[in-house]
């Protein structure tokens, strides 16, 4: 099944793992084993991305949206480089930075056309689509699915990346999200997922797309906010642009 299945809020909690090392969650044996497993098929399917596109022919471009990223995660207290891993401490301007970085990207594909892997490499491109994910521009983030779609199922940008923009524009419209990226923070400081249209499938629908298992994102999301992921669903309800 193709991303290309797509239906056309709290964006927070969306993760993107800028590389195929994930947190190995499950203390048994056969679980961690699975998970182990799930990381080698992952990694192999991102180095496949690399291999078909290489690494990427625009390195002015592909820095200027690293940058991009760096300025968007660290925004949302986020900072890799930080020796603490404490609170995390949002930026009280993250709107404006928000509007910001999508204008600066706007102009980006205005003028070069969406940045895939061929052209920036596939860290660069996946940046790019952070800061899609993270626009408050809903119209123009709409407007580009189609062809981001396209992209992702001829293989030239990161499918992962694109399934947090698809999930968190079925969460905006109401709808039941695909691919379980998308959660909320309750009263009680834990946050819960959105609901999903195939809970059974999840798992299948994320190994689609290059994402690991649900127990296993849930754990990096806990272990990157210091929040506890309560197992209780949580049903979107329409925004207003």
């Amino acid at each position: 099944m193709s991303i290309s299945r797509y239906t056309a809020s709290l964006v927070l909690l969306t993760c993107i793992a800028s590389g195929p090392a994930f947190a190995v969650l499950a203390q048994s044996p056969s679980t961690a084993q699975a998970s182990t497993d799930w990381k080698t098929a992952i990694a192999q399917r991102r180095e496949a991305l690399i291999a078909r596109n290489g690494p990427g022919t625009d390195p002015q471009l592909r820095d200027e949206l690293l940058k991009m990223r760096d300025e968007d995660q660290k925004a949302r207290g986020i900072d890799p480089a930080a020796k603490s891993k404490g609170h995390v401490e949002i930026a009280s301007n993250l709107a404006d930075i928000d509007a910001a970085l999508t204008k600066e990207l706007q102009l980006i594909v205005k003028g070069r056309g969406w940045p895939t892997i061929s052209m920036v490499g596939i860290d660069a491109s996946n940046a790019a689509m952070l800061i899609m994910t993270h626009t408050r521009d809903h119209a123009w983030q709409v407007s580009l699915l189609p062809m981001l779609t396209n992209l992702a199922d001829e293989k030239k940008i990161d499918g992962s990346a694109l399934a947090l923009v698809v999930d968190k524009e079925l969460v905006f419209e109401g709808k039941l999200q695909r691919y379980g990226t998308q959660f909320k923070q309750l009263e009680d400081g834990s946050i819960a997922m959105y609901s999903v249209e195939d809970p059974g499938g999840l798992d299948r629908e994320r190994a689609e797309v290059m994402l690991p298992p649900i127990d296993v994102y849930k754990g990096m999301m806990a272990n990157m906010y210091h929040l506890k992921v309560s197992n209780k669903l949580v049903m979107a309800t329409p925004q207003k642009q």
